[in-house]
């Protein structure tokens, strides 16, 4: 957290989206040691310096579904679907722009999608054998967020319980992880994968 430091953020834009949700939206510049990255606010409702549990969605960016509309992943279902939850609920997500393929960036990523094209592995698989991490991406900077928005205890909405360990070790009470799942038939390895290999929690409707 000590190499984390807000340079300038901007609050209470407002954005109207072409699926009628009506929110505020923000940014954050933030350096991380001699790197600075910006992150995005989406957000409704009583966020600030709040003494009830926000809802929280911490959303890592996905060009190739979010931009192309690639359909091997399910993020920009999660990220418009979160939308729809704050819209009607209120809270807020972060948007990480730096946390492209897991926080390896654009190019490694589409290198761990040729592998997993040429040689039937998973996501988890692929970037083990271009030898990255299979997840690089850290959340401090949406800690460091919550922090100065006045945010000390969140639902989250996630099936990840790395963000909830993650949060709550440094500091933010995750008072409940809030599942998103699509189960859509076309995603079904996918999500296995995730379930089996991240050890996200997913309820795929096996048979006991």
């Amino acid at each position: 957290m000590k190499s984390y430091k807000i340079i300038e953020k901007k609050l209470s834009v407002s954005l109207r989206t072409i699926e009628g949700f009506d929110l505020k939206i923000g940014a954050y510049k933030i350096c991380r040691g001699n790197e600075v990255e910006e992150h995005a606010v989406v957000y409704k409702g009583s966020i600030f310096n709040s003494n009830k549990p926000v809802l929280l969605r911490i959303n890592s960016a996905c060009y190739t579904d979010d931009i192309f509309h690639c359909n091997r992943c399910d993020c920009t279902w999660q990220f418009l679907e979160s939308m729809r939850i704050i819209d009607q609920q209120g809270g807020l997500i972060i948007y990480h722009f730096a946390h492209e393929g897991r926080g390896v960036g654009f190019l490694n990523k589409l290198k761990t999608y040729d592998t997993m094209d040429k040689q039937q592995k998973t996501t988890k698989e692929a970037f083990e054998h271009e030898g990255y991490d299979p997840d690089y991406r850290d959340f401090f900077a949406s800690v460091l967020i919550l922090k100065d928005l006045g945010i000390g205890r969140v639902r989250l909405i996630s099936n990840n319980p790395n963000k909830r360990e993650f949060l709550e070790k440094h500091g933010i009470n995750v008072a409940e992880l809030v599942s998103i799942v699509n189960n859509h038939p076309s995603l079904q390895h996918y999500l296995k994968s995730k379930k089996e290999q991240f050890g996200h929690v997913i309820d795929l409707g096996e048979k006991q």
